[in-house]
């Protein structure tokens, strides 16, 4: 080594002098370069250009220059600082590093930085310093200053801990160390603080108000509970919630817990909580896992209290009465903890075969006290339904016409679905069958307005239903209902929101039920009326038969005077016989259909009324009796008979009306005479005898019945002047005179009493000719 070191001072001696010598042959910077070119093309040397490429560095130079900077760094620097000092190029530098670190085994690559053991020792000798004035650090806190990675720097200081680090390692995390001392410091002031502990007290508490290291705190607890210097015991250890109970509070939680069950037979978790327990249900479930306890919401309760309220829910059902449970139960359970206990208790029940009702929750109801209130409406309901059959019959009317539009349109519906079928398989085509598969064409014409028409009934029907759905039997109200439930014994106490409850459920039922006794006795109240309805539509049809054939032959007779004296009597006729029928067929129809009359007597209403129980009808009827009762007012009796063949007819009376023959008209023409024979033998009033006696010598001389009142006895006389004899027309004609000289006023008193003589006196005469002249007018046409 020391040959080689003389040689090199001898070179640079050399080279020293070859510099201040003056010499006229000198190599240039070019030719410099082309020499070194020319050695490296030629191998002979290995240099390594800088990056600005003016120098050269042989490999050797390049691995002093990095173990140099290394040192003057102190030991850590990355390969990019090296490559910018050096100037050469990264790659070269870090082939260097790779090739450094295999002869420095001291020396590690750490993130692209070198860092040798020196600068590591110096490292732990600084954090040694910082634990020894704070007692505890962290890697994460080294990690801030010296900014390495966390398990290099980790496993370096575990390293050196006990030679440069003198400190210890937290058992419980390894990148926390602490010094002996803090360690007894602090475990000596944990010790003291949990020793004076009475009650629960989480950790983040006594952490929070002492100060104490979290990392220390659960390990020294832990290990003085285990050597047995501490009577305590740790709930949700290492945690956030984690909480240490002293076993004399325990003991005394325990305590009370049994104390309060033993008195109570149940327990509230709010309570059980508020004792330091964190999950009181699981606590219970541990602790009384042989009693049997039944656990609900809000808190568990023993068999005891459930027995009690078995036996309060059977005896009630013993009773056919109802109890509510909630206030049975103590003040501190929920709707919730009820509801769930009767679900419980009630399942042996059930069971058994009986039939609770649970309602609002707590209230319990027997079926036996819910039937009692059903039944007790049955005494009501058959008063009721007598009272709506005989009132309103015709809401059972509306309620079977709505039935029957139903079916009506069920029936038009399936007939509209069979048609649509057809016709699609009459348009089917090129299908098989009858058409043996030739392509066929079908018309449809009529049948377009047909079902056009169906429709159009289909619509007025359902109009209809809507117009009379709200049409029901009403049974009570719901204050009546109400009341009527309340007055039921078992329910005199019951709360308002019982009643409301047994209101909602049975008014609905009971009404139906009460729809269905009604309906019932309307059908039998029917049924049994069938028959006097027949009777009575066969008597008014033979009624109005009669009617009518007498207003046809008296019609003959009013042919018969002029045309002036055939109107007035045409007018008589319709405001008598006319109105009389009219009313007859608006009193049976209000009577068919439920309608309420103004008039209880038959045959007297007054037009307006007439016109008013009309307008009550449904459409198609009334149009009908409308137009009738238009007719009354015509001047011919022509509109009279189209009219009363509509309302006759079926679909409004259906009454078949036939017109009389010969040998009817010849009784009603025996009869009517025979009433006006018997009216004039006791007709004592000179103006009736006149006025019958009339009548009846105009029917025996024409062979026609004739409706007229008094104030046509004159044209009676008159008519028959020219067809009576002299002396009989003139005892009418004086009968006459006298009988209005009666009606005329007079204050003469003797001229009154002798015309009252003369009628007297004649009235007989009048009588026998009237009753006589058949007989002569009979012989005559006889011979």
């Amino acid at each position: 080594m020391s040959s080689d070191w003389d040689e090199v001072k001898r070179l640079a001696a050399d080279f020293q002098r070859a510099q201040l010598s003056s010499t006229v042959q000198r190599l240039s910077e070019r030719n410099c370069i082309e020499i070194v070119k020319k050695l490296i093309e030629s191998k002979l040397i290995e240099v390594i250009f800088t990056t600005d490429g003016k120098e050269y560095l042989t490999h050797a130079r390049l691995l002093k220059e990095i173990r140099d900077e290394l040192y003057v760094h102190g030991g850590r620097i990355s390969l990019t600082d090296l490559a910018q000092i050096i100037g050469v190029d990264y790659n070269h530098v870090e082939g260097k590093a790779n090739e450094f670190l295999q002869s420095e085994q001291d020396t590690c690559l750490v993130l692209g930085q070198l860092i040798t053991k020196d600068y590591m020792d110096h490292l732990a000798e600084e954090v040694n310093e910082k634990l020894q004035q704070s007692g505890e650090i962290t890697v994460t806190e080294i990690i801030k200053i010296y900014d390495l990675p966390v398990d290099f720097l980790e496993r370096v200081l575990h390293e050196r801990l006990g030679t440069i680090i003198q400190g210890k390692v937290d058992s419980s995390d390894s990148r926390t160390f602490f010094t002996d001392s803090y360690v007894a410091q602090h475990t000596a002031r944990i010790r003291g603080a949990l020793s004076a502990l009475t009650r629960p007290v989480p950790f983040s508490s006594l952490i929070s108000h002492f100060k104490f290291p979290e990392k220390l705190v659960y390990r020294v607890a832990e290990d003085l509970i285990k050597q047995g210097r501490l009577a305590a015991s740790i709930v949700d250890g290492n945690s956030e919630q984690a909480v240490i109970i002293p076993d004399i509070y325990a003991a005394s939680q325990n305590e009370w817990i049994n104390s309060f069950f033993k008195q109570n037979n149940y327990l509230e978790y709010d309570a059980v909580a508020r004792l330091g327990i964190r999950d009181p249900k699981t606590f219970l479930k541990k602790k009384f896992k042989d009693e049997g306890l039944t656990f609900f919401s809000s808190c568990c309760v023993g068999k005891y209290i459930l027995s009690q309220i078995e036996a309060t829910i059977e005896e009630a059902l013993s009773c056919s009465s109802w109890v509510d449970v909630f206030p049975v139960l103590p003040s501190i359970f929920t709707p919730e903890d009820c509801h769930e206990i009767i679900g419980v208790v009630t399942k042996s029940i059930v069971k058994q075969g009986a039939v609770i009702h649970v309602y609002c929750d707590s209230i319990l109801v027997s079926n036996d006290l819910v039937e009692t209130c059903e039944k007790s409406f049955e005494p009501l309901m058959e008063d009721k339904a007598k009272e709506a059959v005989t009132k309103t019959p015709h809401l059972f009317t509306v309620q079977k016409h709505a039935q029957i539009t139903d079916l009506k349109k069920e029936t038009l519906k399936g007939k509209q679905d069979k048609k649509e079928d057809k016709k699609k398989k009459s348009s089917g085509g090129k299908s098989g069958g009858g058409t043996q598969g030739r392509e066929t064409k079908t018309k449809n014409v009529k049948k377009k307005y047909f079902t056009s028409k169906e429709a159009d009934d289909a619509d007025i029907e359902e109009e209809s239903i809507l117009k009379t759905s709200d049409l029901e039997l009403e049974f009570l109200s719901m204050d009546e209902f109400e009341n009527h439930i309340r007055k039921i014994s078992s329910l005199k106490d019951a709360p308002d929101d019982l009643v409301g409850v047994l209101l909602d459920e049975l008014f609905k039922p009971v009404t139906k039920r009460y729809q269905e006794v009604a309906k019932a006795l309307y059908n039998s109240t029917v049924a049994s009326a069938g028959s006097s309805r027949r009777k009575q539509h066969s008597d008014y049809q033979e009624k109005l038969s009669s009617l009518l054939g007498h207003i046809v032959m008296f019609e003959r007779a009013i042919k018969l005077f002029s045309d002036d004296v055939g109107s007035q009597l045409c007018k008589h006729l319709q405001k008598t016989l006319c109105s009389d029928i009219t009313n007859e067929i608006v009193q049976y129809l209000a009577q068919e259909h439920g309608l309420s009359s103004s008039s209880n007597s038959e045959a007297c209403l007054t037009p307006e009324q007439r016109q008013k129980m009309i307008n009550q009808f449904p459409e198609e009827i009334q149009k009908p009796l409308s137009k009738l009762h238009s007719s009354l007012n015509a001047k011919t009796l022509e509109d009279f008979h189209s009219s009363i063949d509509v309302a006759l007819g079926a679909g409004i009376c259906d009454m078949i009306i036939r017109k009389p023959d010969k040998k009817k008209e010849r009784q009603i023409f025996a009869n009517h005479r025979q009433s006006l024979l018997s009216q004039l033998t006791e007709a004592t009033d000179p103006a009736l005898c006149l006025h019958l006696a009339s009548l009846l010598i105009f029917q025996s001389h024409t062979r026609t019945m004739l409706h007229a009142s008094g104030k046509f006895v004159p044209h009676i006389i008159g008519y028959l002047q020219k067809q009576l004899s002299a002396e009989i027309y003139l005892l009418l004609a004086t009968y006459q005179e006298s009988v209005i000289k009666k009606l005329t006023p007079s204050e003469n008193e003797e001229e009154k009493c002798a015309n009252e003589s003369i009628l007297i006196e004649t009235m007989p005469k009048i009588k026998e000719i009237a009753v006589t002249y058949k007989k002569v007018s009979t012989s005559e046409s006889e011979n």
